[in-house]
């Protein structure tokens, strides 16, 4: 558990990383009675097998992940805060005859109670009260910032329709965005102890309420005494409709390599149970440790301008990446190649990627990582540019003094800003995703 916390922190605040699936044969078990699914490498967010990842399904419950997860970010960590549940979190849900846990209108609730409720006993009462939190409005603010997220994450097959997961049919997910979705809300404060969280949860009476409430593990793959028991998955979240049929997703790790596996429109739980296990199976058989990937020290350069005139040359480094490869698979296997713009213009952010490619052949589905260049000599070009009158500044003759103190300043911003390309934290989010065969 810890090596993933400590995997996932490196990763957003250096690495970044975002996913490319590339056309390739098919890798991985071929299922039949589930209809979708991604296995995928937790920490760099590399495709492993696939079978329809990018199909738009109803997610159901899964969709909770994503509320969870904004929910965490917003607390940061702090969930004493109380919360009082208002009439639509309540009736919006009449006739639905969907999961929750009694709320009741008026009723002043811990975030820490909401957040186990919504996660373990899927209460979709929580899920609205939760939307509501993060949102700082309505539901339907919350669900606003659900589909912000899922854009900002780069998902192009996600679109919310409600935060807790009951069918519509503006309400989508994919097996690759769901994925996705769970690596960012594992970057989260606290996310991971609830996603994890295996006991009993009890929630105190509240002012409404007089009664005790207790939530326990749903997910049978998660509990020892079941047959479907799973030893290897670390958290889960589970969902059913009519029209979702059996959705799961979940964070399982074996020997140290941690994966992601998502399946969708499973036909029954049964089905769902059975081809989870056949997935992981095949995933801790299949890869067994992670190669390293070595970087670059100058991978590239780019012309950089400001002030209506060419600065200098930026050069760029590669970090390199461990990724698991399948048997049969080496380093020689992955290719890396760069994307970057020819020109950067001070002030904005400059988007350069190291690609990383696997070719996999019959072995591995074939997807690439993209990895965010490093700044290397950005303070040399602007020293270099020090003293140098741009096209832009030749029609003023500011006073010394005055010129000495700005042009300090603004180099002190410029070289704080350009240091950081790529890692643009609009509301918290920590990857960029793009779509595997759009």
């Amino acid at each position: 558990m810890k090596q993933l916390t400590t995997a996932l922190a490196a990763l957003a605040a250096v690495l970044v990383v975002a996913v490319l699936g590339l056309p390739a044969a098919a890798a991985g078990p071929e299922l039949t009675a589930t209809e979708a699914y991604c296995i995928m490498d937790a920490g760099t967010g590399l495709v492993l097998a696939q079978q329809n990842m990018n199909e738009e399904l109803h997610p159901a419950s899964i969709t909770k992940v994503m509320t969870l997860g904004l929910a965490c970010e917003k607390a940061q960590g702090d969930w004493s805060g109380m919360v009082t549940v208002s009439h639509e979190d309540v009736y919006s849900l009449a006739g639905t005859d969907s999961s929750h846990i009694a709320l009741l209108e008026g009723e002043q609730v811990p975030v820490r109670d909401l957040l186990y409720a919504t996660m373990m006993a899927s209460a979709n009462d929580g899920a609205n009260v939760l939307a509501e939190y993060f949102g700082g409005g309505s539901i339907a603010d919350g669900v606003e910032a659900m589909n912000d997220q899922a854009a900002e994450l780069g998902l192009v097959h996600t679109h919310f329709a409600n935060p807790h997961g009951i069918s519509d049919e503006n309400h989508y997910t994919s097996c690759y965005d769901m994925a996705q979705i769970l690596r960012w809300a594992l970057t989260q404060p606290g996310f991971e102890e609830l996603f994890t969280n295996n006991q009993m949860y009890t929630m105190q009476p509240t002012n409404l309420q007089p009664v005790t409430r207790y939530f326990s593990q749903q997910d049978s793959m998660r509990i020892g005494s079941s047959m479907f028991y799973e030893p290897t998955i670390l958290g889960s979240k589970i969902g059913y409709t009519d029209l979702a049929r059996q959705t799961y997703v979940c964070l399982a790790e074996k020997n140290g390599v941690q994966v992601i596996c998502v399946t969708m429109c499973s036909n029954s739980k049964a089905d769902r149970y059975a081809d989870v296990r056949t997935l992981l199976d095949y995933a801790f058989s299949t890869w067994t440790s992670y190669t390293e990937i070595p970087g670059m020290a100058e991978a590239a350069s780019v012309t950089v301008r400001g002030g209506g005139d060419v600065l200098g040359t930026l050069h760029l480094e590669a970090l390199g990446i461990q990724i698991p490869l399948a048997a049969g698979l080496s380093a020689s296997d992955v290719t890396m190649s760069i994307e970057l713009p020819e020109v950067y213009t001070l002030g904005g952010d400059l988007e350069g990627w190291a690609v990383y490619t696997v070719n996999g052949g019959d072995s591995q589905e074939t997807a690439s990582v993209r990895v965010p260049l490093k700044t290397a000599s950005l303070r040399d070009v602007l020293e270099t540019s020090r003293s140098a009158v741009q096209p832009a500044a030749r029609d003023v003759e500011p006073q010394t003094g005055i010129s000495l103190v700005m042009g300090a300043a603004a180099a002190a911003v410029l070289i704080v800003g350009a240091g950081a390309f790529g890692y643009t934290r609009r509301r918290g989010a920590h990857l960029r995703a793009n779509r595997a065969n759009p």
